[in-house]
């Protein structure tokens, strides 16, 4: 949920990070710290890929990928400059269903919205489904 809300109107981030996660999909992520058993989902750019050549070179040697991955690059994507690859940030396979920036209300309503169709249409006829049988 933290991604898709990433993608609304309120959201305090760039608008170009909005942007990559409307036009991502479930590919556009990728698994970073892996080898400090700290594993991170975070956006496939440029410095998450490198952060992925750094640990198979040197797995486990944080030194070596704190440049890309410290919290003072989430500022400069996010509320700066941003610039996708300025470093990684963390992003959900969600992204591939992620297809307009909406605001959170509308989001919250869909989301309520989609659960009562699940609930009284494929819900209520399994109920009916288990009756039948008995």
């Amino acid at each position: 949920m933290g991604t898709r809300f990433m993608a609304t109107k309120e959201a305090p981030i760039h608008d170009n990070v909005k942007k990559a996660l409307v036009e991502g999909n479930e590919n556009s992520t990728t698994l970073v710290m892996r080898t400090m058993k700290n594993t991170e989902r975070v956006y496939k750019n440029k410095a998450a890929e490198e952060v992925v050549a750094l640990e198979k070179e040197f797995p486990g040697d944080f030194k070596k990928i704190h440049h890309l991955v410290k919290g003072d690059n989430y500022r400069k994507v996010f509320q700066e400059t941003g610039e996708l690859d300025d470093g990684v940030w963390s992003a959900g396979t969600v992204m591939g269903l992620i297809d307009s920036v909406v605001t959170c209300e509308e989001l919250c309503q869909s989301i309520i919205s989609e659960a009562e169709s699940i609930i009284q249409d494929r819900l209520a006829n399994s109920v009916v489904a288990v009756s039948d049988a008995s």
